[in-house]
C-alpha cells in the first residue's frame, strides 16, 4: 500500500466544471491525499530586488488528452486520476482485451459496460465515459479514493463486505500503481505505463 506520508505530497482539487453526478467530497475520499497546506504570502524587504516571476512550463500532453478530459469533466473527476486509472488498466491501447474479457481504455467488461449504457467498449469516448461513471460511482459509495479503486478492480460488493482494500496481491499492487501514476501526473510528469509512473520514486 501507498503510505500517507507519500500522499500527502500532493495536494488535488475537485475539478471546478459543471459535473453531471453529485461533487465528490475530495477531503474525505482522498484522506491526506487531498489536504492543502495555506502556503504564506511573501513579505517584501525594503530595499531588496524584486523577485523574478517563476517559469510557467506548459503540461505534458497525454493520449486522448482531449476524451479523457470530457469524461472525466462530465462524471465529477480529475482528469489526472482518469488518465491515471488508463494507463494502469490499458497503457492506452484501445484495443486491448483481458483474458478475463474486459476491453478498451477502461477495460470495462460485458455486464459493467451495459449496465452504464456502453455499446462499443472499443470506442473511445464511450468507454472513456463508462470508466469515468463506475469510478465516479465507486468513490460516491465508498468516499475513499483507495476503496473506489479497489472497488474498480474486485468489485464493489466485495470490498463493501470487507470495509477495506481486499487482501489480493493483484488489487493492492492496482491501487497503488493508479495512485502512483495520480501522483507521477500530478507532479507534472508523462507517462505512459504504470513502470514510467514509478521511474521516479526515488525523487520522492
Amino acid at each position: 500500500m501507498v503510505s500517507l506520508g507519500r500522499l500527502a505530497l500532493i495536494a488535488l482539487a475537485l475539478d471546478p466544471a459543471a459535473v453531471r453526478t453529485p461533487p465528490v467530497d475530495w477531503a474525505r475520499a482522498g484522506g491526506e491525499l487531498f489536504v492543502e497546506e495555506p502556503t504564506p504570502a511573501p513579505v517584501d524587504e525594503p530595499g531588496a530586488p524584486p523577485e523574478a516571476e517563476p517559469a510557467v512550463l506548459g503540461a505534458p500532453v497525454q493520449p486522448f488528452a482531449q476524451d479523457v478530459e470530457r469524461a472525466a469533466h462530465r462524471h465529477g473527476l480529475d482528469p489526472k486520476l482518469l488518465h491515471a486509472l488508463v494507463i494502469v488498466e490499458s497503457a492506452y491501447r484501445r484495443d486491448a482485451v483481458s483474458l478475463a474479457g474486459a476491453a478498451g481504455l477502461t477495460q470495462l467488461m460485458p455486464a459493467t459496460a451495459a449496465d452504464l449504457g456502453v455499446r462499443d467498449r472499443f470506442d473511445v469516448e464511450e468507454n472513456l465515459s463508462g470508466g469515468a461513471d463506475y469510478l465516479a460511482r465507486q468513490l460516491l459509495r465508498f468516499g475513499d479514493l483507495r476503496l473506489a479503486l479497489a472497488a474498480y478492480n474486485a468489485g464493489p460488493g466485495r470490498v463493501a463486505r470487507l470495509g477495506r482494500v481486499p487482501d489480493i496481491d493483484e488489487t493492492r499492487d492496482y491501487v497503488a500503481s493508479v495512485i502512483d501514476c495520480y501522483l507521477a501526473l500530478a507532479a507534472g510528469r508523462r507517462a505512459r505505463t504504470a513502470r514510467e509512473c514509478r521511474a521516479h520514486e526515488g525523487d520522492r
